[in-house]
Order: C-alpha cells, then structure tokens, then sequence
C-alpha cells in the first residue's frame, strides 16, 4: 500500500479565471437588432410653409400696382346727350341737358341746365335755370336763379342771379348783381348792382361801388404801393 496521502480533487489548483472577451458581453450590454434600424439614415425633413407664401407674395407683388391705379374715364361723345340725376366728367355733343346732375367740362353747340352745375361751359348758346357754371364761354349765356363764376361771351343776361366776373360786348342784369362787369353796354334794371363797373355806355339805375374811373384810380394806387415795396427790398 502507498504510504503517501492521496490528493483530493479539491486540492487541486484552480486554473485562473478566463478574461471574457467583448464578443461575450451579457445580454444585457448588447444592443437589439432594432437599433440597427433606428440607426438607419433618417428622411430628410420637409420644408415649411413659409418659402410657399414668400412665394405667393412675391408672384402677386407686380399685380397690386396695375390694379391701384385709377383709370382715366374716357369722354363721352355723341349727338345729344340728356343727363338726369347723374354725373359725368366730360361731355362732347352738338346739344347737351343737364336736369339734376353735373358734368365737370361740356363742349357743344347748346347747353341747358336745369337745377344742375357744369364746371365749365363752352358752347354757342349757354342757358341755366336754377344752376350753376364755374366758367361760361360762349356767344350767349343766360342765367335765371343761379349763379356763375366767370361769364366770357358777346351777350351775358342775369335774370334774379349773381355773377362774379362778366366780359362780354352786351350785359344786361335784372334783380341781380355782379362784382366785376367790363363790357361795352351794360343795362341794370331795379333792385340791380354791381361792385366795379367798366363800361362805355351804361343804362338804367346804376348802383354800383367804383365805376371806370375809381376803378383806375385803385389800380394805379396798388401800382404805386407796390413800386414802394419793391424799392425797399432792393435797398
């Protein structure tokens, strides 16, 4: 028999512990098959909205002017033109009448105004009945009941109305007034005046402020006060 104790498994020396390789790493640690999807290139993201309204804007930018922009009305042109409660800016026609309306510039042969205005007139024979006219041009304007700026015409007849300035060859004024007359023949009639009056022959019960000859005298002294002003600023 072998005296000699027999060794025990146990006392066998422990081999050293493997070192674990990364490739081994506890389920823990590993990363799912999924992240290898998430890993994946992600779609580029789409644009905002706001480049598509700049765009808008910009395409309708050229629009905005063309529309702001007012139109010309064109004249109207025809043979006769009858006008009521209406209003138009220019009227070209060989006879025009205006009943409750307006018309800025009229050029023809015959006007008439009947409670109406016209800024200006020109035509052969000028008649306005409850109306007024910025300015009459013509061979004969009359006016009953109304009122006229500047009456430039051969004959010039103010029924019950008021003129501010009359040139014309013949002037004859019943119950009404102008400021200015500067004419060849004037006949005022009762309850008739004016304020300056400069006329070769006149008729009737004139009541007037300055004939001709006042008339001159104020022009040659504003002629004077102005010559005075003039000097002192040169000096």
């Amino acid at each position: 028999m072998n005296d000699q104790p027999s060794e025990k498994p146990a006392d066998k020396p422990k081999s050293a512990p493997r070192p674990r390789r990364n490739a081994e790493a506890p389920p823990a640690e590993r990363k799912p098959a999924a992240s290898k999807v998430a890993a994946a290139p992600k779609p580029a993201a789409r644009k905002p909205a706001a480049p598509k309204a700049a765009t808008a804007l910009t395409s309708a930018a050229p629009v905005a002017p063309t529309s702001a922009a007012p139109s010309t009305p064109a004249p109207v042109r025809a043979t006769t033109v009858n006008l009521t409660q209406s209003g138009v800016a220019e009227v070209e026609a060989d006879s025009i009448h205006v009943r409750q309306g307006g018309i800025g510039a009229a050029s023809a042969e015959d006007i008439t105004v009947e409670m109406g205005g016209i800024g200006r007139a020109q035509a052969d024979d000028i008649a306005v009945r409850l109306g007024g006219v910025g300015v009459a041009h013509g061979e004969r304007v009359s006016v009953e009941l109304g009122a006229v700026g500047l009456a430039v015409a051969g004959e010039v007849e103010l029924k019950q109305s008021y003129a501010r300035a009359v040139l014309a060859r013949d002037v004859h004024i019943r119950q009404g007034g102008a400021q200015t007359i500067v004419a060849g023949n004037v006949t005022l009639e009762k309850q008739s005046g004016t304020f300056i009056l400069i006329a070769r022959r006149v008729e009737g019960d004139v009541r007037t402020v300055l004939d001709w000859r006042g008339a001159l005298a104020i022009g040659a002294a504003l002629a004077l006060g102005v010559g005075l002003l003039a000097r002192r600023k040169r000096g």
